[in-house]
């Protein structure tokens, strides 16, 4: 717990004042997934009353605190692993009793029974704990020099892998401590040297892999190289599938991660297959039981299955977390977009004013959440009023300039700055795409985003080309 309260201290001093002492609890309750939600871990911390115009700082915060509680805890809820761990302590303190009372054939059974257990699971300082007294016995109390010399190669084996579990945790903690709130590169170049340095490491246990595959996920997406995040997945998924040790939460991100990446290149029913597998690790009804609903949501409208995509919206729309509850809000004004568009019917009428107060709080993400519902209010503006969308683009103009930088916001920045000169051009599909053709093929060429920040609930490039289409179609 050294390393996870060192961590939390680095992230937020005042969260670690409030969790300090607790770790066992909130760890117990995140494997419950009673509050695996960033508002329910602030409520839980801060209380109902917290400061709205501080909530993304806090969130940024409470983010990474649950990140630390999943990755750097060695728990993961009711799983064999868990199970297995127990009961090899509890052989080791059995052991110990018999050992205090003079029973030492028994007591060093049972100590053997635990290393036995620790070995076939990887738990490495059990390992190293045990093979010592192992070794220990049998250099004094049961002279075996072979056996001696197979659990003193074990000591060292095992304590090689220790030390390199916790250099490994550090240089993932160095990596990510600045996480999404620095500059794109920086926290890119940060990630890069973390996954070499665990790279260097002689240790090749359960742990360093989960850290090393962990910064390469992370770093997959903060550059959007998403083949290389699915290798980096699916590497880790063969891992846990073949060797005993795989904890139930890691394998549940590795998972997702994998389906996000899939969808994100385009390979949509593949990226379905995989949000399916992770519905069984996933409480019904929990967070996460939600977001996965929020993805499949995304999955359909990138796959061009919008009947779908709708149904998803209105059995989800009214979930109990907050911050899905702003994403599927979002998607709403997406959807009527689609329907101006005549891709499909919605069942009831959409209110702008209602979807700017229903996003408030997303609102305030202005690298983030805000660039989806800023160009969602664009595109109905462009359908239904064109003279209120002509009304509304020097502010969008004002809004990009000042908060879309660095290149985890480029393809916004350039979606955006076309829907600005349509009027310009007279709303003229030829002449837009003729004098834009530069920003129209960074759209075309360059991956969607998709981070913790922000979504591109339809591709802009997929969103031009509906433009595109409508335009040509009033030009003829």
């Amino acid at each position: 717990m050294d390393v996870l309260c060192s961590y939390l201290e680095m992230v937020d001093s005042r969260l670690l004042h409030h969790v300090k002492g607790k770790y066992s609890e909130f760890i117990r309750l995140l494997q419950e997934e009673q509050f695996a939600s960033e508002e329910a871990f602030i409520v839980r911390i801060y209380g109902k009353d917290y400061n709205l115009s501080k909530y993304e700082v806090l969130k940024s915060g409470a983010i990474r605190m649950l990140q630390a509680l999943a990755i750097v805890s060695e728990s993961s809820g009711k799983n064999i692993v868990r199970k297995k761990r127990n009961l090899c302590l509890k052989n080791f303190a059995l052991g110990e009793k018999f050992l205090k009372r003079g029973i030492r054939k028994e007591g060093m059974k049972l100590v053997r029974q635990a290393y036995e257990i620790a070995v076939e699971y990887n738990f490495v300082y059990l390992v190293c704990e045990f093979s010592s007294m192992l070794y220990h016995d049998h250099m004094v109390y049961r002279p075996n020099s072979r056996k001696a010399a197979f659990y003193a190669d074990q000591m060292e084996k095992y304590g090689q892998s220790y030390i390199a579990e916790k250099k490994a945790a550090y240089y993932f903690l160095q990596a990510t401590k600045k996480g999404r709130g620095g500059k794109g590169s920086k926290y890119a170049e940060n990630l890069k040297n973390g996954i070499t340095a665990i790279e260097n490491l002689e240790g090749t246990s359960l742990i360093c892999l989960i850290y090393k595959s962990s910064l390469e996920v992370l770093h997959g997406f903060s550059v959007a190289d998403y083949p290389t995040t699915i290798k980096s997945c699916t590497r880790i998924l063969a891992v846990f599938n073949s060797r005993k040790g795989a904890y139930t939460s890691h394998y549940q991100f590795f998972l997702t991660k994998l389906a996000i990446a899939q969808m994100a290149i385009g390979n949509y029913k593949q990226a379905n297959e995989s949000f399916s597998k992770v519905e069984k690790y996933v409480p019904a009804r929990s967070f996460n039981d939600y977001l996965l609903r929020l993805y499949q949501t995304v999955n359909a409208l990138y796959s061009g299955d919008y009947e779908l995509a709708y149904t998803l919206y209105r059995k989800n729309k009214k979930c109990r977390f907050e911050s899905i509850r702003q994403q599927f809000a979002i998607i709403e004004a997406y959807l009527c977009f689609l329907s101006h568009m005549g891709f499909l019917e919605l069942k009831h009428i959409f209110r702008l004013g209602k979807y700017l107060n229903d996003t408030i709080a997303s609102q305030a993400n202005k690298q983030g959440e805000n660039i989806a519902i800023l160009i969602a209010e664009l595109l109905i503006y462009l359908a239904r009023d064109r003279g209120k969308y002509i009304d509304r683009i020097e502010a969008i103009k004002n809004y990009s300039y000042r908060h879309l930088k660095g290149k985890e916001t480029e393809r916004a920045k350039r979606f955006i700055k076309i829907l600005c000169n349509l009027p310009y051009y007279n709303f003229h599909p030829v002449a837009l795409t003729r004098h834009m053709d530069n920003h129209v093929k960074y759209l075309r060429d360059n991956p969607v985003q998709i981070g913790e920040n922000f979504i591109e609930f339809i591709p802009f490039d997929k969103l031009l080309e509906m433009i595109l289409s409508r335009l040509e179609r009033k030009a003829v």
